[in-house]
């Protein structure tokens, strides 16, 4: 028992000086290079032209939109849409396979695209306006959207649609 006590006595001490020690100690300095990016001005220049093409891209669509006899809605991604050919059927579901046809028209009028192809419903295959309003749709309904291009092929386009295109999509759900 005598053995035990001389045992604990320096153990707890050495406990005690090592935890008095780490207590002492003062944090690791914040290491206080310079934090500031460099600017990358060609960067900024691109994301205000960006925002400028956007905000006319905006006022444009609206003004299409105002001018229609069509009761649109604004999706919360910034495109209008209106439904021409209502269903009474339940909407489409993620991964649902369907035949949409699909005409797009810049918003002066001239066709750029008229195709009918399989889709796979949320596959993302498509641009976002497209693959929102699909979900909404159902097999036989068609829909018209306003599409400011940030909201459809953006600022690269494709090789029939040109960058920074704003664009008139009717969609159709054809029956298969």
């Amino acid at each position: 028992m005598r053995l035990l006590s001389h045992i604990a006595l320096p153990c707890t001490m050495l406990l005690l000086s090592i935890a008095f020690v780490a207590c002492q100690q003062t944090p690791q300095q914040v290491n206080r290079r310079n934090l500031q990016q460099p600017i990358d001005s060609a960067l900024i220049a691109q994301m205000q032209f960006n925002t400028r093409m956007a905000e006319q891209a905006d006022k444009t669509c609206l003004a299409i939109v105002e001018a229609d006899t069509l009761q649109y809605v604004m999706d919360d991604f910034g495109f209008w849409y209106a439904k021409i050919i209502r269903q009474h059927a339940d909407s489409l579901q993620t991964g649902e396979h369907i035949l949409l046809h699909m005409q797009m028209s810049e918003l002066d009028g001239s066709l750029v695209a008229d195709v009918e192809e399989p889709v796979v419903v949320g596959s993302g295959e498509l641009p976002m306006t497209i693959n929102r309003s699909i979900k909404q749709m159902s097999r036989g309904e068609q829909m018209r959207i306003i599409a400011p291009w940030y909201t459809a092929y953006g600022t690269e386009g494709t090789r029939i649609i040109k960058p920074y295109t704003n664009l008139v999509i009717t969609l159709t759900i054809n029956n298969e």
